[in-house]
């Protein structure tokens, strides 16, 4: 390993005590690579600082601040802080695989012109048990940037966990936008797909936790995603189609249609009306087409009646392919 080698890890986090230690624990077991353990406290007011100091390594940085900037402003904190020629960015309540920095590493001293490594991740429940994997691709590749950036429109997603970056991308990619509340991250990687080719591993080397305390839960909690979502999808999709003969932009638009009858009907089998509304409107907005299919009509209906649809649901009676 060399000094061009060395990795900052960077944790954001606000009130995050419950998962934090196993978050700090699997990037503490990343080896030689990882140069620095960064924590941005972005003003908790639970027992994160306690446990911060509980910790006797000397990689682990601990930064608190006392004005709470939001999610963006405390990632770009992460970003500005972080002393390493590589940079991953590690959630409070996620994990990475002990193999993660060093397969990262390795891709990217085979790839140079690479500007980012990013790994297939699994999910797992507050428990901690893996739930089902995510994988974008189903085998290693490299991730041209002429081709990236469509691809994750289409659906091939990956999001900031399990993704390693080179100093030089950062600074050519810049910030994350402040002015979003919902998205940012995933604004950010299409700016980092655009900016850069990448190298891709199907080895699943990081661990999403799903729970009710996360920030995403509470967004599907009131249905606020959709407007930021297409605001940013259109922005992608108009800069990539600018210059083209082959316009981008239905498919996409129809995955997110069907993506947004998805959240409604995580509302509606929470008996959340309003949020399974929002969501139903979203869907609209995103693909006209939803208005054809029986799936938004029943999901409609279902928001008279939340708890008919629970029901109808328990009893086998949903529609596949939502």
């Amino acid at each position: 390993m060399t000094v061009d080698e060395v990795v900052s890890i960077c944790v954001p986090t606000f009130n995050g005590a419950e998962f934090l230690g196993a978050a700090l624990a699997s990037a503490l077991a990343q080896g030689p690579h990882m140069g620095e353990l960064l924590v941005c406290d972005d003003a908790s007011t639970d027992e994160t600082p306690a446990l911060i100091r509980s910790i006797s390594d000397p990689r682990v940085r601990y930064e608190r601040f006392e004005t709470n900037a939001g999610q963006p402003g405390n990632f770009n904190r992460c970003l500005s802080q972080a002393r390493g020629a590589f940079w991953t960015l590690l959630s409070a309540d996620d994990r990475l695989d002990p193999a993660f920095l060093a397969v990262g590493v390795a891709a990217l001293r085979d790839h140079p012109d690479c500007g980012y490594f990013v790994a297939a991740t699994a999910t797992i429940d507050a428990a901690g048990f893996v739930t089902g994997e995510k994988r974008p691709w189903p085998a290693a590749r490299r991730l041209p940037r002429s081709e990236t950036s469509e691809a994750l429109l289409g659906g091939a997603a990956f999001n900031l966990l399990g993704l390693l970056v080179r100093r030089e991308a950062l600074v050519a990619v810049g910030a994350f936008r402040t002015d979003l509340t919902w998205g940012h991250d995933w604004e950010w990687i299409m700016r980092l797909s655009a900016a850069c080719d990448g190298v891709y591993s199907s080895r699943v080397l990081a661990e999403y936790r799903v729970h009710d305390g996360s920030g995403t839960e509470a967004v599907l909690r009131n249905g606020s995603n959709g407007p930021q979502e297409l605001a940013i999808l259109r922005e992608a999709i108009a800069r990539l189609n600018a210059g083209r003969r082959l316009r981008v932009g239905p498919p996409a638009l129809r995955r997110f249609g069907a993506r947004y009858l998805f959240f409604a009907e995580h509302a509606l089998l929470r008996r959340r009306r309003r949020p399974a509304l929002a969501n139903l409107r979203d869907a609209v907005r995103a693909d006209r087409g939803v208005l054809t299919r029986v799936t938004f009509w029943k999901l409609l209906l279902g928001c008279t009646a939340p708890g008919a649809y629970t029901r109808m649901h328990a009893a086998g009676a949903r529609e596949h392919g939502i």
